[in-house]
């Protein structure tokens, strides 16, 4: 499978907003709303794209030819890369009716584990999404990070003890 294979079924899934561009920098999605691109100013998306460019692995090291280790140790937890999928929530809003969020949680937390990393899940107005992410979550051995949205104290401390029951190591906010 090419690349352009990969951004070809990409387009299949998700939906009118995200054009599976063959650089994900926002400037075709960007100030869309639905869409994954960015809000408000338009520019989040760019300017993290703009920003990542500044960051890269200077290879001018002399060493010896062996297997590189790139595991690293993140609160207790050992991760074979230190790369995470970020929480995506609203997926049929932003995405398209391919995956709603449930769907989406069950394929992407077991693979992150599999692949031995994490993703974080998102987080919404409809409960059933995070009970749904902490169970996938729950299923993978607790290997993914919940991430909660800043709600009043009684809805708060409802979706972190969800999280705790998980399994999950780490929640964010």
């Amino acid at each position: 499978m090419t690349y352009q294979d990969v951004l070809s079924a990409a387009r299949t899934c998700s939906g009118p907003y995200c054009k599976a561009c063959p650089v994900c920098n926002g400037r075709a999605c960007g100030s869309t709303m639905p869409g994954p691109g960015s809000k408000g100013t338009g520019t989040v998306a760019v300017r993290n794209y703009e920003a990542w460019q500044a960051l890269y692995l200077n290879m001018d090291t002399i060493c010896g030819n062996k297997q590189v280790d790139t595991r690293f140790s993140f609160f207790g937890e050992t991760y074979q890369l230190p790369v995470f999928a970020g929480p995506v929530g609203a997926v049929n809003l932003h995405y398209g009716d391919k995956f709603n969020d449930m769907e989406y949680n069950n394929i992407l937390v077991p693979a992150c584990a599999d692949a031995g990393i994490a993703a974080f899940t998102g987080d919404g107005t409809n409960p059933d999404v995070f009970t749904a992410a902490a169970a996938a979550i729950g299923a993978a051995g607790g290997r993914g990070i919940p991430t909660v949205k800043p709600w009043d104290r009684d809805t708060l401390y409802t979706k972190l003890d969800r999280a705790k029951a998980s399994g999950a190591k780490v929640f964010a906010m």
